[in-house]
């Protein structure tokens, strides 16, 4: 295993589960983040470590779809880092205890979380250490070594139900498919994510991310009926005008059902805030045709009474 893999510090080892009770990996490159750049520093921090150097305006400028673009999605991310010869797996339902053994083994873990509590904001971060009740990060906007509690990271985390990636040689698979087991499956994750999401919405009824979160699994499932139902309760609990654009399954699903109006409502909300969204764009573009095309006249309030909320 060539040295840039190797641990920088192993402090003493947990007999419970054969893991060192502390880590911190080297080669871990920290450049601070121009505007809305967090996804191509991450992408910098994750190359560097496997030994590949690019700069910040390169991976800005292969990764954004105009200059100034504030969304880059995760699955633009391991596009550009597979470009690079990385593979990539995104996943969900991801906890403290996962991102401990992924790390021990080796690898950065990137995680999709809020900001800050309170802020409505995605950022990427990259964990690449842990010690006892804390993980070590490198933060694109807060700095090298930003520590958070076990709490802490796990609180900022459910925004996006636990959204992690990992990025790998394709000679590392075996590793990666040892340590995720079963959600290392698209398809088992789904249901991992859906059972997380029954959990969540019983323990956390009035949290909009919850909601969501079941709902993604629910449309990746196929369960086009259920999905439509759990995003609308997600959104009439309060999901940002933000949040769009960072995720759009809920118009997926409301494409799916045929419930186009929910969609140019929500979907013409977002933009006036974010104009330039090829994301939001499409799915409104997409909703308005299929309205033109309907032969059955829709209301003034919708289609079967829906009353968009803004919740910003």
């Amino acid at each position: 295993m060539p040295l840039r893999w190797m641990l920088l510090l192993w402090c003493g080892w947990s007999a419970a589960s054969a893991q060192p009770v502390s880590v911190t990996l080297k080669n871990i490159r920290h450049e601070f983040q121009a505007l809305n750049n967090c996804a191509p520093v991450t992408a910098i921090t994750l190359l560097g470590y496997y030994g590949t150097q690019v700069t910040q305006a390169q991976a800005a400028n292969a990764m954004k779809d105009y200059p100034g673009d504030p969304q880059v999605t995760s699955l633009e991310l391991a596009g550009y880092l597979g470009r690079a010869g990385l593979r990539s797996v995104i996943r969900y339902a991801g906890d403290a205890e996962l991102v401990r053994a992924l790390v021990a083994r080796g690898f950065p873990v990137v995680l999709q979380q809020r900001l800050q509590t309170g802020s409505n904001v995605a950022h990427f971060r990259t964990v690449y250490g842990y010690s006892k009740g804390q993980f070590l990060i490198s933060d694109p906007l807060l700095g090298p070594s930003l520590r958070l509690s076990t709490a802490q990271l796990m609180a900022l985390w459910q925004y996006y139900n636990g959204e992690y990636l990992v990025a790998y040689p394709p000679a590392r698979e075996a590793e990666v498919r040892q340590i995720l087991g079963a959600d290392f499956s698209a398809a088992a994750n789904w249901q991992h994510l859906r059972q997380h999401g029954e959990q969540d919405v019983k323990a956390r009824p009035n949290d909009p991310y919850a909601w969501w979160g079941l709902a993604k699994a629910q449309l990746r499932l196929g369960d086009v009926r259920a999905a439509t139902e759990s995003f609308d309760r997600a959104v009439r609990l309060g999901v940002p005008t933000v949040y769009f654009l960072y995720r759009q399954e809920a118009f997926e699903a409301w494409t799916q059902a045929g419930q186009h109006q929910k969609t140019v409502d929500v979907t013409q909300r977002a933009l006036r805030a974010y104009p330039n969204s090829k994301e939001l764009t499409g799915f409104y573009d997409l909703a308005s045709a299929a309205l033109r095309k309907a032969t059955v006249p829709r209301s003034t309030t919708g289609v079967n009474g829906w009353h968009p909320i803004s919740s910003d």
